[in-house]
Protein backbone atom coordinates (compact mmCIF):
# COMPACT_ATOMS: atom_id res chain seq x y z
CA UNK A 1 0.00 0.00 0.00
CA UNK A 2 2.90 2.32 0.99
CA UNK A 3 4.66 1.36 -2.26
CA UNK A 4 1.49 2.13 -4.57
CA UNK A 5 1.17 5.46 -2.24
CA UNK A 6 4.77 6.67 -3.06
CA UNK A 7 4.06 5.97 -6.56
CA UNK A 8 1.13 8.16 -7.08
CA UNK A 9 3.09 10.75 -5.52
CA UNK A 10 6.14 10.51 -7.89
CA UNK A 11 3.50 10.33 -11.00
CA UNK A 12 2.20 13.67 -9.39
CA UNK A 13 5.51 14.98 -9.20
CA UNK A 14 6.19 14.24 -12.51
CA UNK A 15 3.10 15.75 -13.83
CA UNK A 16 3.76 19.29 -12.36
CA UNK A 17 6.76 19.58 -13.40
CA UNK A 18 5.85 18.64 -16.96
CA UNK A 19 2.89 21.09 -16.60
CA UNK A 20 5.26 24.02 -15.49
CA UNK A 21 8.43 23.55 -18.23
CA UNK A 22 5.44 23.13 -20.97
CA UNK A 23 3.66 26.85 -19.46
CA UNK A 24 7.40 28.02 -20.14
CA UNK A 25 7.52 27.38 -23.25
CA UNK A 26 4.64 28.90 -24.22
CA UNK A 27 4.68 32.10 -22.98
CA UNK A 28 7.60 35.01 -24.00
CA UNK A 29 8.46 37.84 -22.11
CA UNK A 30 5.89 39.83 -20.42
CA UNK A 31 5.06 42.91 -21.00
CA UNK A 32 2.85 46.00 -20.17
CA UNK A 33 0.04 46.46 -22.11
CA UNK A 34 -2.02 48.50 -19.68
CA UNK A 35 -1.28 51.84 -22.09
CA UNK A 36 -2.75 49.57 -24.86
CA UNK A 37 -5.39 47.97 -24.19
CA UNK A 38 -6.50 46.78 -27.84
CA UNK A 39 -3.25 44.32 -27.38
CA UNK A 40 -4.62 41.83 -25.60
CA UNK A 41 -6.37 38.39 -26.11
CA UNK A 42 -8.42 38.29 -22.56
CA UNK A 43 -9.51 41.11 -20.69
CA UNK A 44 -6.63 39.32 -17.81
CA UNK A 45 -4.08 40.02 -19.60
CA UNK A 46 -3.28 43.47 -19.23
CA UNK A 47 -0.97 43.85 -16.04
CA UNK A 48 2.66 44.01 -16.23
CA UNK A 49 4.09 40.65 -15.81
CA UNK A 50 1.83 38.51 -17.12
CA UNK A 51 2.97 35.83 -19.78
CA UNK A 52 1.88 36.85 -22.92
CA UNK A 53 1.19 33.76 -25.40
CA UNK A 54 3.74 32.77 -27.56
CA UNK A 55 2.37 32.15 -30.83
CA UNK A 56 2.70 31.31 -34.56
CA UNK A 57 1.50 34.17 -37.08
CA UNK A 58 -2.23 32.94 -38.70
CA UNK A 59 -4.21 34.41 -41.18
CA UNK A 60 -7.94 33.69 -40.91
CA UNK A 61 -8.38 34.52 -44.89
CA UNK A 62 -6.53 34.44 -47.79
CA UNK A 63 -3.51 36.15 -48.43
CA UNK A 64 -3.63 39.47 -51.04
CA UNK A 65 -0.27 41.11 -49.65
CA UNK A 66 1.64 42.54 -52.77
CA UNK A 67 -1.46 42.28 -54.94
CA UNK A 68 -3.70 45.00 -55.98
CA UNK A 69 -6.85 45.51 -54.18
CA UNK A 70 -9.03 46.50 -56.81
CA UNK A 71 -8.24 43.21 -59.19
CA UNK A 72 -8.66 41.17 -55.73
CA UNK A 73 -12.00 42.70 -55.65
CA UNK A 74 -12.68 42.79 -59.38
CA UNK A 75 -13.95 46.32 -59.14
CA UNK A 76 -14.45 48.63 -56.01
CA UNK A 77 -15.03 47.97 -52.41
CA UNK A 78 -18.75 48.01 -51.56
CA UNK A 79 -20.50 48.77 -48.41
CA UNK A 80 -23.78 48.08 -47.72
CA UNK A 81 -24.78 51.96 -46.38
CA UNK A 82 -22.64 54.58 -44.15
CA UNK A 83 -23.52 54.58 -40.62
CA UNK A 84 -21.20 58.08 -39.69
CA UNK A 85 -19.78 60.28 -42.81
CA UNK A 86 -17.98 58.47 -45.06
CA UNK A 87 -14.20 59.22 -46.26
CA UNK A 88 -14.29 62.24 -48.35
CA UNK A 89 -11.11 61.95 -50.05
CA UNK A 90 -8.23 59.66 -49.53
CA UNK A 91 -6.08 60.34 -52.67
CA UNK A 92 -2.43 60.33 -51.58
CA UNK A 93 -3.17 58.22 -48.58
CA UNK A 94 -3.09 55.01 -47.25
CA UNK A 95 -6.08 53.30 -46.30
CA UNK A 96 -6.71 50.96 -43.40
CA UNK A 97 -9.96 48.59 -43.74
CA UNK A 98 -10.86 46.40 -40.65
CA UNK A 99 -13.78 43.92 -40.78
CA UNK A 100 -15.55 42.78 -37.55
CA UNK A 101 -18.75 42.09 -35.99
CA UNK A 102 -20.63 43.45 -32.80
CA UNK A 103 -20.75 39.96 -31.29
CA UNK A 104 -16.63 39.48 -31.55
CA UNK A 105 -15.02 40.56 -28.39
CA UNK A 106 -12.02 40.83 -29.95
CA UNK A 107 -13.29 43.04 -32.40
CA UNK A 108 -14.84 45.22 -30.31
CA UNK A 109 -11.03 45.79 -28.25
CA UNK A 110 -9.37 46.11 -31.66
CA UNK A 111 -12.01 49.37 -32.05
CA UNK A 112 -9.78 51.59 -29.55
CA UNK A 113 -6.72 50.92 -31.78
CA UNK A 114 -8.79 52.15 -34.87
CA UNK A 115 -9.96 55.15 -33.66
CA UNK A 116 -6.12 56.09 -31.59
CA UNK A 117 -4.82 55.40 -35.51
CA UNK A 118 -8.25 57.71 -37.15
CA UNK A 119 -7.25 60.45 -34.81
CA UNK A 120 -2.99 60.34 -35.33
CA UNK A 121 -2.81 59.79 -39.19
CA UNK A 122 -5.78 61.83 -39.97
CA UNK A 123 -3.71 63.31 -42.03
CA UNK A 124 -1.49 60.43 -43.70
CA UNK A 125 -4.18 57.71 -43.49
CA UNK A 126 -8.04 56.79 -43.74
CA UNK A 127 -9.71 54.44 -41.30
CA UNK A 128 -12.60 52.62 -42.32
CA UNK A 129 -14.18 49.50 -40.49
CA UNK A 130 -16.98 47.44 -42.32
CA UNK A 131 -19.00 45.74 -39.47
CA UNK A 132 -20.80 42.62 -40.30
CA UNK A 133 -23.75 43.25 -38.01
CA UNK A 134 -26.11 46.09 -38.93
CA UNK A 135 -27.17 49.47 -37.09
CA UNK A 136 -29.16 47.70 -34.45
CA UNK A 137 -26.55 45.41 -33.28
CA UNK A 138 -24.33 48.61 -33.05
CA UNK A 139 -26.38 50.36 -30.94
CA UNK A 140 -26.59 47.20 -28.73
CA UNK A 141 -22.86 46.87 -28.75
CA UNK A 142 -21.32 45.78 -25.39
CA UNK A 143 -17.76 46.58 -24.20
CA UNK A 144 -15.87 50.16 -23.30
CA UNK A 145 -16.60 51.94 -26.82
CA UNK A 146 -20.22 52.61 -27.61
CA UNK A 147 -21.71 53.58 -31.46
CA UNK A 148 -20.89 57.50 -30.65
CA UNK A 149 -17.24 56.89 -29.68
CA UNK A 150 -16.86 55.64 -33.35
CA UNK A 151 -15.41 58.94 -35.40
CA UNK A 152 -13.51 56.97 -38.04
CA UNK A 153 -15.49 56.11 -41.10
CA UNK A 154 -18.36 53.01 -40.18
CA UNK A 155 -20.08 51.09 -42.82
CA UNK A 156 -21.81 47.99 -42.37
CA UNK A 157 -22.54 45.56 -45.32
CA UNK A 158 -24.38 42.34 -43.91
CA UNK A 159 -23.43 40.41 -47.11
CA UNK A 160 -19.85 40.69 -46.16
CA UNK A 161 -18.87 41.35 -49.74
CA UNK A 162 -15.58 43.20 -48.74
CA UNK A 163 -14.34 39.67 -46.43
CA UNK A 164 -16.26 37.24 -48.68
CA UNK A 165 -14.16 38.16 -51.66
CA UNK A 166 -11.15 38.25 -49.18
CA UNK A 167 -12.15 34.92 -48.09
CA UNK A 168 -11.77 36.06 -44.36
CA UNK A 169 -13.17 33.64 -41.88
CA UNK A 170 -11.70 34.77 -38.71
CA UNK A 171 -12.22 38.08 -37.80
CA UNK A 172 -10.70 41.11 -37.13
CA UNK A 173 -9.38 41.19 -40.31
CA UNK A 174 -7.27 44.16 -41.64
CA UNK A 175 -5.67 45.20 -44.78
CA UNK A 176 -3.35 48.27 -45.21
CA UNK A 177 -3.31 49.45 -48.43
CA UNK A 178 -0.90 52.43 -49.92
CA UNK A 179 -1.78 55.03 -51.95
CA UNK A 180 0.06 55.06 -55.51
CA UNK A 181 -0.95 51.49 -56.98
CA UNK A 182 -3.61 50.29 -54.20
CA UNK A 183 -1.49 47.41 -53.42
CA UNK A 184 -1.80 46.11 -49.46
CA UNK A 185 0.90 46.29 -47.83
CA UNK A 186 0.01 44.39 -44.41
CA UNK A 187 -2.99 41.66 -43.45
CA UNK A 188 -3.56 40.15 -40.54
CA UNK A 189 -5.30 40.60 -37.64
CA UNK A 190 -4.07 43.74 -36.00
CA UNK A 191 -3.74 43.04 -32.17
CA UNK A 192 -2.58 39.88 -32.80
CA UNK A 193 0.65 39.78 -30.10
CA UNK A 194 3.88 39.46 -31.53
CA UNK A 195 1.81 40.39 -34.74
CA UNK A 196 0.33 43.12 -34.36
CA UNK A 197 0.05 46.39 -36.12
CA UNK A 198 1.68 48.36 -33.76
CA UNK A 199 1.79 52.02 -33.73
CA UNK A 200 5.91 51.81 -34.03
CA UNK A 201 5.00 49.70 -37.25
CA UNK A 202 2.12 51.66 -38.51
CA UNK A 203 4.52 55.35 -38.04
CA UNK A 204 7.36 53.92 -40.12
CA UNK A 205 5.16 53.28 -43.02
CA UNK A 206 3.33 56.32 -43.20
CA UNK A 207 6.55 58.27 -42.66
CA UNK A 208 7.56 57.04 -46.34
CA UNK A 209 4.88 60.04 -47.50
CA UNK A 210 6.96 62.69 -46.59
CA UNK A 211 10.30 61.44 -48.86
CA UNK A 212 10.63 63.34 -52.13
CA UNK A 213 10.25 60.26 -54.25
CA UNK A 214 6.83 59.42 -52.53
CA UNK A 215 5.57 62.45 -52.95
CA UNK A 216 6.06 62.71 -56.71
CA UNK A 217 4.40 59.60 -57.25
CA UNK A 218 1.51 60.34 -55.39
CA UNK A 219 -1.69 60.36 -57.55
CA UNK A 220 -4.30 63.22 -58.03
CA UNK A 221 -7.20 60.62 -57.88
CA UNK A 222 -7.21 57.08 -55.80
CA UNK A 223 -6.14 53.65 -57.10
CA UNK A 224 -9.84 52.08 -56.04
CA UNK A 225 -13.10 53.31 -55.15
CA UNK A 226 -15.10 53.13 -52.15
CA UNK A 227 -18.64 53.45 -52.51
CA UNK A 228 -21.88 52.44 -51.28
CA UNK A 229 -24.75 50.21 -53.23
CA UNK A 230 -27.24 47.90 -52.16
CA UNK A 231 -25.85 43.86 -52.36
CA UNK A 232 -27.53 42.11 -55.08
CA UNK A 233 -29.67 39.43 -53.55
CA UNK A 234 -28.96 36.59 -56.15
CA UNK A 235 -25.47 36.21 -55.57
CA UNK A 236 -24.72 33.21 -53.36
CA UNK A 237 -21.83 34.49 -51.76
CA UNK A 238 -23.66 37.15 -50.60
CA UNK A 239 -25.82 36.29 -47.59
CA UNK A 240 -26.25 38.19 -44.74
CA UNK A 241 -25.19 37.09 -41.25
CA UNK A 242 -26.35 36.93 -38.00
CA UNK A 243 -26.03 37.42 -34.48
CA UNK A 244 -26.97 33.89 -34.14
CA UNK A 245 -23.16 34.12 -34.05
CA UNK A 246 -22.35 35.47 -30.96
CA UNK A 247 -23.08 31.74 -29.13
CA UNK A 248 -19.15 31.28 -30.41
CA UNK A 249 -17.78 33.79 -28.42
Amino acid sequence: MKLKLFQIFVLFVILTLFSFSASMHVSVQAQDNTEQPWLVETAEIVKKGMPVPNRTQMLWANSVRFQNIAEVLGGAIEVERWVNEPPKDFAGKFVLIEVWATWCPPCRRSLALLEYFHEKYKNELVVLSICETDEKALKKMEGSIKLADIKAPLAVDTHRRFANKLGVWGIPHAVLIEPINGAVLWEGMPTQIGYELSDEKLGKILANLKKPAVIAKLPKTAPFEIKACPPDPNKPNEKPKTETQSAGE
